[in-house]
């Protein structure tokens, strides 16, 4: 079963047993991704990798605002931020360990031959297409940023 009739069906599943939590964040799961489906001209269902894109993007949203909302000390909704953040990570593989991302990199620069940070946006693409969804590309830009520049000293 594709990622989007899974989240389709947990849909449904929440809907029938009244979790108002649930149901919220999984309607507005189906709105971003019909959302990006339109506005990048996606042709029918969307793939397994279109959906979970578009779910690290509401969870990295999610994170901004829990960041907004401790520093206005409004603990009750960054807590019902945090609370969506766990239902969406539910339809992410298991993210990279450090040293997986740290390996990751590091392949991505000897495949692209990378010298210096000039090359990072290519390295960074290589490694994100790889990790497969599991990474996310803050985390392997600033460690592409952080290898690329010690190689270049």
């Amino acid at each position: 079963m594709s990622l989007f009739l899974r989240i389709n069906e947990e849909l449904k599943e929440s809907m029938r047993k009244r979790d108002a939590l649930r149901t919220s964040a999984l309607r507005m799961l189906k709105s971003a991704i019909q959302y990006a489906g339109l506005e990048k001209g996606w042709a029918g269902e969307p793939s397994d990798a279109e959906v979970m894109t578009v779910i690290a993007k509401e969870t990295r949203k999610r994170e901004d605002s829990i960041e907004r909302y401790r520093s206005g000390h409004r603990e009750d909704l960054a807590r019902k931020e945090e609370d969506e953040i766990a239902i969406l990570r539910e339809f992410l593989p298991e993210p990279l360990s450090p040293e997986e991302r740290e390996a990751l990199v590091r392949r991505a620069i000897r495949e692209t031959g990378a010298k210096g940070k000039a090359q990072l946006g290519a390295v960074i693409k290589t490694a994100l297409q790889q990790a497969g969804g599991r990474a996310d590309g803050k985390q392997i830009r600033d460690l592409a940023e952080r290898m690329l520049g010690a190689e270049g000293s």
